[in-house]
């Protein structure tokens, strides 16, 4: 393959890429300032050098999980270096940014039904074998993104399929009732589902408007121009700060507000996980940017008992109590002490109401295992809805 990539911005020509001398070089071909690709390399004529790829062509790039199949099945006859898998993956990189690749893949979609009802203890490997090189998807936890048909009638949409191995048992569950104590709390969540069989977390792609175009999309390590390899660098304070650099004044009060919340939440559940690349902005263009949805919750100290935040905040890693979480929210999210307190019970409200839920899910649980399961995350939600 030769090193070069061309970058299409909204379907139109924007720039190319090229690794030259291990270096990374992308260069501007268009005078439109509209064709940015991303909010932190506006265009301009000279270069974008660097060592490593760009952190926004990095974002695609798959990790963990899919990183190994397509690996596994590829390595043999391509580089699977980062611009190798890039290259690789091009084609099927489907949003506000694309590549110039010629490709006559033709996709069959799936069914909704067919994800939240499935008849095969098999379907996620089946998934991957059919979509994993179709899914540029971040992220180490085994997932690929399907093209699925919810109502003849309707158009194709793009859905999130996440599954889980022995190392961590049940996350889809997990990830469920997680992300419906975000969504209860008033955050902005995609559209989720868990399968019957309690195997599949299934979320629809965030970034598709209704008319099939696509918003921008960058996540925190674009932004603040991190690597993927640092995502579990900076702080919770350079997220805030990011926050007001980027957003809209009309988005900002609420991106903030939200984004207390979701620190609020991430904390009461016990999720380690909440790094740079999980969270991240929406945009249409440079004058209507916001914070995007929720996304990746989990409780992970039910795999990593002594499991700790992700990121540092006000100056430390570790469970922070509630006066701790009402300070930054004060101090970095711009929030008075009264919108403070009523957002940080909003939230421990959520979580009541949901671990009363799961109560129930209990209750009429036949499998020994998804009881025991349930009982430990139950127990995470109720010490966090009473922490003080």
């Amino acid at each position: 393959m030769p090193d070069n990539l061309q970058v299409k911005v909204s379907n139109e020509k924007a720039g190319s890429i090229l690794l030259e001398n291990n270096e990374y070089l992308f260069d501007y071909t268009t005078d439109n300032h509209d064709a940015f690709v991303s909010l932190s390399m506006p265009v301009r004529a000279k270069s974008y050098a660097n060592p490593k790829l760009h952190p926004i062509f990095e974002m695609h790039l798959p990790e963990g999980y899919l990183l190994s199949i397509i690996k596994k099945h590829f390595s043999k006859i391509t580089k699977t270096d980062d611009f190798g898998l890039l290259q690789l993956m091009a084609h099927s990189i489907k949003g506000r940014l694309t590549y110039e690749v010629n490709s006559t893949q033709v996709e069959t979609p799936l069914s909704l039904d067919a994800l939240l009802h499935p008849k095969s203890e098999t379907l996620f490997d089946e998934l991957v074998t059919r979509f994993a090189l179709n899914s540029p998807l971040s992220g180490v936890q085994p997932k690929v993104l399907a093209k699925v048909r919810d109502k003849v009638t309707l158009p194709l949409q793009e859905y999130i399929v996440k599954s889980w191995g022995d190392e961590y048992p049940h996350l889809a569950l997990n990830e469920f009732y997680c992300m419906k104590v975000v969504k209860l709390s008033g955050i902005e969540v995609p559209e989720f589902y868990l399968s019957d069989d309690n195997k599949l977390f299934i979320m629809k792609r965030f970034d598709i408007k209704d008319d099939g175009s696509y918003l921008g999309f960058e996540d925190m390590c674009v932004l603040q121009a991190r690597q993927a390899d640092e995502k579990y660098e900076g702080s919770y304070e350079h997220i805030a700060k990011s926050i007001k650099t980027f957003v809209s004044p009309k988005h900002k009060k609420k991106a903030l507000r939200d984004f207390f919340k979701m620190m609020v939440i991430n904390t009461l559940v016990q999720n380690g996980d909440a790094h740079l690349k999980n969270f991240g902005v929406l945009y249409e263009n440079i004058n209507n940017i916001w914070l995007a949805p929720a996304y990746d919750v989990v409780c992970t100290t039910l795999y990593i008992q002594k499991d700790i935040p992700a990121l540092h905040l006000l100056g430390s890693k570790k469970w922070w109590s509630k006066a701790f979480l009402i300070r930054f929210g004060k101090e970095s999210c711009e929030l008075s002490p009264n919108e403070t307190l009523t957002l940080y019970d909003e939230c421990v409200e959520a979580i009541h109401i949901i671990a009363m839920e799961i109560k129930e899910h209990i209750e009429r649980e036949h499998d020994a295992n998804v009881k025991a399961f349930l009982s430990a995350l139950l127990s995470v939600f109720e010490t966090g809805s009473k922490k003080e």
